[in-house]
């Protein structure tokens, strides 16, 4: 057969337009492990929990999973018993908390299924922290002493919902932003998650409004609510006295 590019051979339009049009590339498909910080990005740190949690067991970097979720405690905890749910529904786990978890804002399909599913995996760890801080205070406590939420901009690229003790004691605590990503309504406890809709502030101000409400607001007391405006280090001093009277306030076990 004849090169259609030899001289002399005449060649018609199609051929033309075949031959100088660019062949397509194939779909390239990203790591889950890849964000778009770099292949190793911080933001990243928890996509291999989330693939592969049963060789982080015998670490002690997972504390239980299923097929369904991880729980693992969390590497920078900000309180005496701090934990970490990952889904691992590889579909959801790249989306924001508002995309993935409210039922009333989200566009996404099944996503009141998907909420309703977690409700009952939240309440098993709320178990499992309650637990944790009873071994470790010798006292007993209930859900009330936790929270359980996420941060409206997260810092971590996949999908995880905190569930924390309301102690605000942990040496890992340890500037303003810390304490108002939990004090404030930065943070979106996981009922509220159910109800709220998309005309909520935070999602209609996007991470901007988000982190403002975490950087510009006082400092107050989780507990007697007494303002140290940006007096951290005093606010730090105040928060060790307000967990020896909280954990005082418990029954022993």
């Amino acid at each position: 057969m004849a090169d259609p590019n030899s001289p002399g051979v005449k060649r018609n339009a199609f051929s033309v337009l075949m031959a100088t049009a660019k062949k397509p590339k194939p779909a390239h498909v990203e790591p889950l492990h890849k964000s778009t910080q770099g292949p190793y990005s911080f933001r990243d740190a928890l996509a291999p929990l989330v693939q592969n949690p049963e060789s982080l067991v015998e670490s002690g970097e997972v504390i239980k999973y299923t097929d369904d979720y991880v729980l693992i405690p969390d590497k920078f905890p900000k309180a005496s018993v701090h934990l970490l749910i990952l889904p691992r529904d590889l579909t959801r786990t790249r989306l924001h908390p508002f995309q993935a978890l409210c039922p009333n804002a989200s566009k996404i399909i099944g996503t009141k299924d998907f909420y309703d599913k977690l409700s009952k995996i939240v309440r098993e760890c709320e178990d499992y922290a309650i637990k944790q801080l009873e071994d470790l205070h010798k006292r007993k406590f209930n859900a009330e002493d936790l929270k359980v939420g996420i941060h409206s901009t997260p810092s971590m690229s996949n999908l995880h919902i905190h569930v924390i003790s309301v102690d605000n004691y942990s040496e890992k605590l340890k500037n303003k932003k810390h304490y108002n990503s939990f004090n404030t309504p930065f943070f979106v406890s996981f009922d509220e998650l159910g109800t709220i809709t998309a005309d909520d502030a935070r999602i209609k101000g996007g991470p901007m409004y988000c982190a403002q409400i975490a950087s510009k607001g006082d400092l107050i007391c989780w507990r007697c609510e007494k303002n140290f405006q940006n007096q951290f280090k005093k606010l730090k001093d105040h928060l060790e006295e307000e967990f020896a009277l909280w954990k005082r306030e418990k029954d022993a076990t």
